[in-house]
């Protein structure tokens, strides 16, 4: 057993993503298909990470970690700093995001870079602080980078992605509405792109996108809720119409 003696803080990449409307799945799925569901979490994250493209030359130390506590999904990974400890969780988080929507659950939350420790049931550091601080605040669907992880992102943007045979921005700057409706400007993974560019077609000037019809169907399909969740729902609408605008062909040679 490691001696916590021996033990030094790592530089890495770390998610906190909050799954919303996590807590009446009861109500509506079985008990096993629950399991089911969270038990495939780490699966999903594991082999997207496999499956990365290996031509990047990403310097990443290790194959990522996934700890789940009831709602609360916590995804990280040892990394020197460079654009990999930020941009794989791009794709980790999307298939996460598409995955849960067919179940009609969605996520928000955080992601950082920074130092921590993780020794079986103990998980602390200076990341942790930062991203347990900032994972709640989006009212909306969406996953910010900290402010402390704003500037890192920055010196990388524009980071573009491909999807199908479209580029997608990955981070793009936006105003965070939270729940008290104070804005933070920062960073936020654009997954509105990523879903549009997954029809493989550019929306369409002053005409809804796939991405957001899909959305309002999942939307419509909920069961009665109030005005709170009104607001995340709207919120998130906007997002997505913002996020799409992000999506382009991709560039001759």
């Amino acid at each position: 057993m490691t001696s916590i003696e021996t033990l030094d803080m790592k530089n890495g990449a770390l998610a906190y993503l909050d799954i919303l409307g996590f807590k009446g799945i009861w109500q509506r799925e079985t008990v096993q298909k629950v399991i089911a569901i969270m038990n495939g979490v780490e699966t999903l994250v594991k082999d997207t990470y496999r499956e990365s493209p290996s031509d990047k030359g990403w310097n990443v130390r290790s194959e990522p970690f996934v700890t789940i506590l009831s709602d609360t999904i916590v995804i990280g990974y040892e990394a020197e700093e460079n654009p990999s400890c930020l941009f794989l969780l791009c794709n980790m988080v999307y298939n996460l995001i598409h995955s849960f929507l067919n179940y009609g659950l969605f996520l928000r939350g955080a992601i950082t870079y920074g130092r921590y420790i993780r020794e079986r049931n103990t998980f602390i550091g200076p990341a942790v602080d930062d991203v347990a601080e900032w994972y709640e605040v989006p009212d909306m669907i969406g996953v910010v980078t900290t402010p402390k992880c704003n500037y890192q992102i920055d010196r990388y943007n524009p980071f573009i992605m491909l999807v199908k045979n479209l580029s997608v921005q990955a981070y793009i700057k936006y105003d965070v509405p939270d729940k008290n409706n104070k804005i933070h400007h920062l960073n936020i993974f654009n997954w509105p792109g990523y879903l549009q560019a997954s029809f493989d077609k550019l929306s369409e000037p002053n005409e809804k996108s796939d991405a957001r019809r899909l959305i309002e169907k999942i939307f419509s399909q909920q069961e009665a809720f109030g005005a709170e969740v009104l607001r995340k729902y709207e919120n998130t609408l906007s997002f997505i119409d913002y996020g799409v605008t992000k999506v382009m062909p991709l560039q001759s040679k």
